[in-house]
């Protein structure tokens, strides 16, 4: 796998600038505002935008509204329990990033003031896809910070039985050809959504044929210069693959669902704060999961069938470019508790 090098702070922030100007002059305010969010996370001062757009009336009044947006948020306590939220500033230190996947409409991923840092769309599937992208949410987060997944069909769909990592390896192939389709689509990782109801899996296919389809995706995503994930619930992980299972590339493990799913504050509820109970939640439990040898890096804690109209989800890394994989401690165990009831993935 090509290693994607990792920018500093300093560069994100220089990138993130420059990004905010072009955008602003490609008439695309709200894709400027995040990238000043994401320039004012890693560092910049207001002083620092208005040299970046020198010249540009308009984008140093815009940059003058985000940074006084993020003093206000500050000052407010938004980040105290129980608060309404009233300004969706990008987070700071470790408090982690926000974002949402899938039919998620931009009215509903701000919906209650929440933050929306990075999106995930699916592309395609190799059956029963959903055709679930919504450009204006892409538009509002950018396309760095808009990544894919594609529907992985399982072993018994394969159309070679014998062959169950070529199956893996053309689904991975169609995603990528998919993704370079879709210019709003510049984050380079690129996510298996391993569920039931996209197909082929379980039904008396063996753990190694699960095994050998993922192992194809995943590393002809790696071939391409992409970082491979995987979405999958606790069921799923522990049931269809086996125990100890170790892909040949390090992938970016999303966690669907899981115990404390739905158990927070809604997300489209404004009368609670939902994002406190999703970082504690991540801390003490969440982040203690591993599958493939890798950690968490996503958690889908909110799906659409709890009610919201969409799927919400959460991650300690912002998604520029791309999300990075995090090997898991040997001490953590291959499992943790099972799936709360309804909490079966993203075709909810």
């Amino acid at each position: 796998m090509g290693r994607i090098r990792q920018r500093t702070l300093g560069e994100i922030r220089e990138k993130a600038l420059e990004t905010a100007v072009a955008k602003y002059d490609a008439g695309c305010e709200n894709c400027s505002a995040s990238y000043l969010r994401l320039a004012q996370l890693n560092g910049a001062t207001e002083a620092q935008a208005h040299r970046a757009g020198m010249g540009r009336r308009g984008f140093l009044k815009l940059a003058a509204m985000v940074f006084a947006a993020s003093a206000a948020a500050s000052a407010t306590g938004l980040l105290g329990p129980k608060v309404a939220r009233a300004f969706p500033a990008y987070p700071s230190g470790n408090e982690g990033f926000f974002g949402v996947d899938s039919c998620t409409p931009l009215s509903v991923a701000i919906g209650a003031a929440m933050p929306l840092h990075f999106y995930i769309a699916e592309v395609g599937a190799g059956a029963n896809g959903l055709n679930c992208f919504d450009p204006e949410t892409a538009t509002q987060v950018g396309a760095e910070f808009t990544h894919a997944y594609w529907g992985l069909c399982g072993p018994n769909y394969s159309p070679d039985p014998a062959n169950p990592y070529d199956y893996g390896k053309r689904q991975a192939l169609a995603a990528l050809n998919a993704v370079a389709q879709i210019p709003a689509i510049a984050g380079h990782t690129l996510f298996a959504d391993v569920e039931y109801g996209f197909g082929g899996w379980a039904d008396g296919a063996s753990q190694t044929l699960h095994a050998a389809v993922l192992d194809g995706f995943l590393e002809t995503v790696a071939a391409a210069q992409f970082v491979p994930g995987v979405y999958i619930n606790n069921s799923s992980r522990d049931n269809w693959f086996p125990e100890g299972y170790a892909p040949n590339v390090p992938f970016v493990y999303w966690l669907a669902g899981g115990e404390l799913a739905g158990t927070m504050c809604a997300p489209c509820d404004s009368n609670c704060y939902t994002l406190g109970d999703v970082r504690t939640g991540w801390n003490t439990t969440v982040s203690q999961a591993s599958f493939g040898g890798m950690s968490p890096v996503l958690w889908q804690y909110w799906l659409s069938d709890f009610g919201c109209g969409g799927d919400f989800n959460f991650s300690p890394q912002p998604g520029y470019q791309t999300f990075m994989p995090l090997t898991a401690p040997a001490t953590v165990s291959m499992s943790v508790p099972a799936d709360s009831p309804g909490a079966n993935g993203l075709d909810a």
